[in-house]
């Protein structure tokens, strides 16, 4: 007698491996979830840094005041949940095709569910060593993930973290003051 092995695996197998591997997918989302809003702020926080650097050496290349301008311009220290800033040497408009310098333009599109709060409506550098006014900008997901980037008059631009904040990079960046 010629008896074959079957080979393989059985039906009740599949569906048991399937539904483990869907409770550990389950599990895992929400920590996915907080990874990518973190993913999200530190990548707005340095754009904003990439942008601030741009404008502070176009001012001094350029020997012109050039400047990094918020939309909406009001209200101050508030949570900002629609944003945009672009690049110009005076005021401009970034949601207003052509306001900014071109390709300059970075929006709150560009870095769902992040929200904005600032001191200022603007950051201008001065064409004489790139010397600006003190300020911090804030980029927040909510649940403490939240960082900053802040300028001195000396024209220093850093990336900073909250005290609060459980971003756990950027641990040597110092305090927003």
């Amino acid at each position: 007698m010629n008896r074959t092995k079957n080979v393989g695996f059985t039906l009740v197998e599949t569906i048991i491996v399937v539904a483990i591997i869907g409770v550990l997918a389950a599990m895992a989302a929400p920590s996915f979830s907080e990874q990518m809003n973190q993913q999200r702020v530190e990548g707005a926080a340095e754009a904003l840094v990439a942008a601030l650097q741009n404008a502070k050496a176009e001012a001094i290349k350029s020997n012109v005041s050039m400047g990094i301008f918020f939309t909406p311009t009001t209200p101050l220290n508030t949570d900002l949940s629609t944003w945009c800033y672009g690049m110009a040497t005076a005021a401009c408009d970034c949601t207003t095709a052509g306001s900014c310098a071109s390709g300059s333009v970075v929006s709150s599109s560009d870095f769902k569910n992040i929200t904005v709060n600032f001191d200022w409506a603007s950051r201008t550098f001065n064409p004489l060593r790139g010397t600006g006014i003190s300020g911090t900008v804030t980029f927040s997901a909510g649940n403490n993930k939240t960082l900053g980037v802040s300028t001195t008059s000396l024209g220093r631009i850093r990336v900073c973290k909250a005290n609060t904040s459980t971003i756990g990079s950027y641990t040597d960046s110092g305090a927003c003051s």
